[in-house]
């Protein structure tokens, strides 16, 4: 039986072979078409429905062309290895957002304690019909080219966990699923951009991956960059800091998850989600927004979410707030709870590194991305190449207030006030 294809709105045809389909038609993976991709987000960008399960296609599809471009110019494995860390690539890109929970990142805080949504899609993978989607998968390999290319379900956790270190190829497959350079980032920013309706998660994806390659030191193999991609990944990077700043930050997106969460900790038995997978899995985003909607007239942030009642923002830090700026908000923060009572304003700040890349490397740090040079046999990295990244290093830190609607407009006032008596 041939590939099944699916047409997706970022690339096109998605090819899905005939095993893999088995695991995107049970009912665990089902449930993502249930689960947002950017929690509240379409309560401000109305076209962000799009979900995890157009997602987890996209990152597979991303993972193949990505793995198969960068293995294509200094070939360091067998047709046999290829092939199968190919299929463990797809695996890992397939199930790695299986654990989300209802609205994503939005409810994670919501968690039982100590538990995690990696966590969660572990528990998936291990315990329910994908652990024997896969090992069906694993018995092709091995009735293909022996015991030794088998796939286990806890040979894809390992892997995507950085936990399986028996094999260091292991390693380089993870940097396609977990690093500055992810199939996971690719496809969230092309796919958030679209559905948002900004132009702020684009990138040149297509030359980015083009430009793919591996670099050997001993027995390692590194994912690294060909000269000519730097502008590329340059463009990737941006991407990603413009959508934090304008989209996954946005003040008014950021006071919604703040009621969700509040919502869910006085609805959800004991404030938290169920631990057991069975009853996990019951929960999506249609399950909690018709709970929303139940208690809409008894609770206090349903009736926010379901009415759109949105605090004014009445302060917001720059961007990259310095300990000066730091202090300001704690002042006038301290000045509003006195002023105006702790149950009248809400606190918010966040704080995201642009990148994660190294200015002071080493070519086997994991966080280093070598670039790969015409006129050398040693690589450099991409904290050397590029100015723009090595420039990249203040995380962005934003720091917000927002005041009910009883005392928004005096409350705007006081920060103004509090504001130019600072500056005077």
């Amino acid at each position: 039986m041939g590939d099944y294809e699916f047409r997706d709105p970022i690339h096109g045809f998605i090819y899905v072979r005939p095993l893999e389909k088995k695991i995107i038609d049970s009912r665990p993976f089902q449930r993502l078409r249930g689960i947002k991709q950017l929690a509240l987000t379409h309560l401000v960008y109305h076209g962000a429905e799009h979900t995890r399960f157009g997602h987890s296609l996209g990152v597979m599809h991303l993972v193949s062309k990505a793995f198969n471009s960068a293995i294509s110019k200094n070939t360091p494995f067998s047709k046999e290895q290829a092939d199968w860390y190919e299929q463990i690539l797809r695996l890992i890109a397939l199930t790695h957002d299986l654990g989300h929970a209802p609205f994503s990142h939005g409810s994670e805080s919501v968690f039982p304690d100590g538990l995690e949504h990696e966590d969660f899609t572990d528990n998936i993978i291990l315990n329910t019909e994908i652990a024997d989607y896969i090992r069906e998968i694993g018995a092709e390999f091995v009735h293909k080219y022996g015991s030794e290319f088998d796939i286990t379900p806890e040979l894809i956790c390992s892997i995507y966990h950085g936990k399986n270190v028996s094999n260091p190829d292991f390693i380089f497959l993870k940097k396609f699923m977990d690093s500055e350079l992810d199939c996971d980032k690719m496809d969230y920013l092309l796919r958030d951009s679209l559905y948002c309706g900004v132009n702020y998660g684009k990138y040149d994806v297509d030359r980015l991956i083009s430009c793919l390659t591996t670099y050997k030191k001993d027995n390692n193999v590194f994912l690294a960059i060909e000269k000519g991609g730097i502008n590329a990944f340059e463009g990737f990077v941006l991407a990603r800091y413009f959508m934090f700043i304008q989209v996954y930050f946005h003040k008014t997106r950021r006071f919604l998850d703040k009621m969700l969460v509040e919502y869910l900790k006085t609805s959800l038995p004991n404030g938290r989600y169920p631990d057991n997978v069975d009853d996990y899995l019951e929960w999506d985003d249609a399950l909690v927004w018709r709970n929303i909607k139940r208690d809409e007239k008894s609770n206090y942030y349903a009736d926010r979410l379901i009415n759109r009642k949105i605090m004014k923002m009445v302060y917001e830090s720059p961007t990259h707030s310095n300990i000066q700026e730091k202090k300001m908000y704690n002042l006038i923060k301290n000045d509003m709870q006195k002023m105006f009572g702790c149950e009248n304003i809400l606190f918010d700040s966040v704080e995201k590194m642009a990148h994660k890349i190294p200015a002071k490397y080493e070519i086997d740090n994991e966080k280093t991305i070598p670039v790969l040079l015409n006129y050398s046999d040693q690589p450099s990295t991409i904290s050397i190449e590029s100015g723009i990244i090595n420039k990249m290093t203040e995380p962005i830190y934003i720091m917000r207030l927002y005041a009910k609607e009883e005392i928004e407009h005096e409350a705007e006032a006081f920060v103004k006030q509090r504001m130019k008596d600072m500056m005077d």
